[in-house]
């Protein structure tokens, strides 16, 4: 395990260290992020001042609210074509909620998957699904890696911490909201985010950004011990995505 000095400050100022974000909802017009092209590029824009030269933006797909298709996706993301900042690359996956809509596009193969055919999914921050490992273990049948987005946020899972090492156990990959390393989300999500990261738990960081307030937050996250944590470690894997 990496030795972690919980006294010793940041010697970070910015993300460029890791480089590339995997988890951000840029797409104009098809969630609740970006929410026209103007509203997109300032949001990039943003990142790249963070540090960031690899975006991999991830809308949600979510049955009741935002039932985005790999089409629709694919038409909001070609509208920033030519648009981009320069260096700034932007490729496109989906934060996939796992509902009805998502097991129909799993059967029909009508998904985006990250590189390494990792999918980001996510669920009720309320309620754990009845059928989480059989879906978990279906994914992996059908040849996909789970990630699991901010795992520090589903609140049913806080007091039952030992249920983070099953689904590791399992072969899920954990991605840590840059966010939950401030108080963005509150002081108890902040610090299951840092227990996670303390246990060499997490494999992805990522910004999750919907809007221009969030770049400010994101802005003091590299301050943080427990970024620098992360970044020290080795463990992380946002790099493998490009």
């Amino acid at each position: 395990m990496f030795f972690f000095n919980r006294s010793k400050k940041s010697n970070y100022s910015d993300f460029t260290p890791i480089g590339v974000d995997m988890h951000s909802h840029l797409v104009p017009g098809v969630d609740d992020g970006a929410k026209d092209i103007q509203d997109s590029i300032e949001l990039i824009s943003g990142l790249k001042e963070l540090g960031f030269h690899h975006l991999i933006t991830t809308p949600h797909t979510l049955q009741d609210i935002h039932p985005n298709t790999t089409e629709t996706l694919k038409n909001g993301h070609s509208q920033l074509t030519g648009k981009l900042p320069e260096g700034i690359t932007l490729n496109l996956s989906s934060e996939y909620y796992l509902d009805e809509q998502f097991q129909n596009q799993l059967s029909e193969g009508n998904l985006m998957p990250l590189k390494g055919n990792r999918l980001l999914v996510e669920f009720s921050q309320i309620s754990r699904p009845h059928d989480l490992e059989e879906v978990i273990f279906d994914l992996g049948i059908k040849g996909y890696q789970v990630v699991l987005a901010h795992p520090e946020r589903y609140l049913f899972f806080h007091k039952q911490f030992d249920y983070y090492k099953r689904i590791k156990e399992m072969g899920v990959e954990l991605q840590v909201n840059a966010l939950s390393l401030t108080e963005h989300y509150g002081k108890h999500i902040k610090s299951i985010a840092e227990k996670l990261i303390e246990k060499d738990m997490i494999d992805f960081i990522g910004t999750d950004i919907h809007h221009v307030r969030h770049l400010e937050t994101l802005n003091r996250v590299p301050l943080s011990k427990y970024f620098a944590r992360l970044v020290d470690s080795g463990l992380l894997k946002n790099k493998e995505l490009i």
